[in-house]
């Protein structure tokens, strides 16, 4: 009885760190795709003096407002 809950725990913890690495692996790519749109969409605007911090913020702001509005219900 005990080995089949120690499997179900270890199932447990593994699909939870399989999940964990997707969910920032898709973060990051989230993270690279948002920054090309912004550079993109502030040079086709005509705002070519933002400065790429500015880009990166804004970036960042995104994929953490997503991130975290996709894990609420």
């Amino acid at each position: 009885m005990v080995l089949g809950e120690a499997f179900e725990l270890g199932t447990m913890v593994t699909v939870t760190v399989v999940s964990s690495v997707i969910l920032i692996v898709l973060g990051v790519v989230y993270f690279a795709v948002s920054l090309f749109i912004i550079k993109a969409a502030t040079n086709l605007v005509g705002f070519s003096q933002v400065s790429s911090e500015t880009a990166v913020l804004s970036a960042a702001i995104l994929s953490a407002a997503s991130l975290i509005a996709s894990n609420r219900r």
